[in-house]
């Protein structure tokens, strides 16, 4: 059985702790990942280096990077991610304002982030095939957080799917980077809409629209390329 790896970030996470940020232009967290499987990482990995080297580009990838004198290497890093057939997004999107964790969670938001999570991976791996997660680094009050994660994913899916959760250096990850990226350019569209104040970022909203056909929006529970879950809350969860 072959191993797939996915590669999970997340982007306004601090939302879910508190309130006081959130605004109408900073009101969506999102917890995304890039699933690839294991046998083609090298080839991917050795063809974004390419593209990197054909642009100069340096340092770490991620959205916050996205400007106007690396628009056209960003853009053409979106073509690669939907010509490439091995890679596949899903992100879920989360209504911070309507977060509860003192009612739901303890009053423990690491928890709640962790349970949304499981939200990301549950509902997208298959329980035939073996996965190796991994994280960005964070620091978790819980040592034992990506362990329980593992533990209750693979209860939940009556199996062991999960073979492993790590946390690694996303400077070290081209793949958590690109998908940073992509969940960024989703995080920008719910938070601000067609109305963002970066041209560039704007730009690379409109490119995934384009090759998604349609805008960036909810998508079917079984769309495997780029899928986009909106997480329906109720008032207070």
């Amino acid at each position: 059985m072959g191993m797939t790896y996915v590669f999970c970030d997340e982007s306004r996470q601090d939302l879910l702790a508190s309130k006081k940020s959130i605004s109408d232009c900073n009101r969506y967290t999102c917890i995304g990942g890039i699933m690839i499987p294991a046998n083609k990482l090298d080839d991917i990995k050795s063809n974004i280096t390419s593209l990197r080297e054909r642009y100069n580009v340096r340092g770490e990838l991620k959205w916050g990077t996205v400007a106007a004198n690396r628009i056209d290497f960003y853009r053409e890093i979106i073509d690669y991610f939907f010509n490439e057939q091995a890679l596949s997004f899903r992100t879920i999107v989360i209504d911070a304002s309507k977060i509860n964790n003192e009612m739901f969670n303890q009053s423990d938001q690491e928890l709640g982030y962790y349970k949304f999570f499981y939200e990301l991976l549950h509902y997208w791996v298959d329980c035939d095939l073996r996965y190796r997660v991994y994280t960005d680094q964070k620091t978790n009050c819980d040592a034992t957080r990506l362990r329980e994660l593992r533990r209750i994913l693979n209860t939940s899916l009556r199996g062991e799917p999960i073979a492993s959760v790590q946390a690694i250096n996303s400077k070290e990850s081209i793949l958590l980077q690109l998908e940073n990226i992509l969940m960024g350019a989703v995080g920008y569209k719910y938070n601000f809409g067609n109305h963002g104040h970066s041209e560039a970022k704007r730009s690379i909203v409109e490119k995934i629209e384009k090759n998604l056909g349609r805008c960036i929006m909810p998508t079917s529970r079984g769309e495997q390329k780029f899928n986009v879950f909106e997480i329906a809350l109720r008032e207070g969860r």
